[in-house]
């Protein structure tokens, strides 16, 4: 049986995670670093010169990679601070782009959508739904600003 070399090992290994997702630099470098059973630890230079080579490769790019997220955070609801939030997370604070549709134009679509309709509905709900939206990254005043006209245009009541 062949037995590779430490770094065809660690490049064969990079090129396995990133088959499966995408990856930031700082991340993939973390993923690289960790322990593995029964495996020696690969040293940094060759962590690096792995790296450089899939950057220089095109194989992983963190503008892009930020990008694919943060339009990905959007879909989920994200606010814009929420994204930064998941982006910082994954070191990429640099990388964070601004979306075209901003903050509370994307919160109006949001409370549009059937399960928000259904939790403004419910009074009760208020103060949880108020408390998600800031958890996703959303500013107060445009929290309370959108749910406020949603109320009055659609059910005709204040918060």
């Amino acid at each position: 049986m062949h037995e590779f070399e430490p770094y065809e090992r660690l490049w064969n290994r990079a090129l396995w995670y990133l088959g499966r997702r995408d990856y930031g630099t700082d991340e993939l470098r973390q993923k690289l670093l960790r322990p593995r059973p029964n495996k020696p630890l690969p040293n940094e230079e060759d962590i690096e010169r792995c790296v450089a080579r899939l950057v220089e490769l095109n194989l992983l790019d963190d503008e892009r990679y930020a990008q694919r997220l943060a339009e990905s955070y959007a879909r989920k609801g994200y606010g814009q601070r929420g994204i930064d939030q998941q982006l910082y997370r994954r070191g990429l604070k640099d990388e964070a782009p601004e979306l075209a549709q901003d903050d509370p134009e994307r919160l109006a679509e949001l409370l549009q959508t059937p399960a928000y309709q259904r939790k403004l509905a419910d009074e009760t709900k208020h103060k949880s739904l108020f408390a998600a939206l800031l958890r996703k990254g959303f500013r107060h005043g445009d929290i309370r600003t959108a749910m406020q006209d949603v109320l009055d245009t659609q059910l005709g009541y204040d918060i």
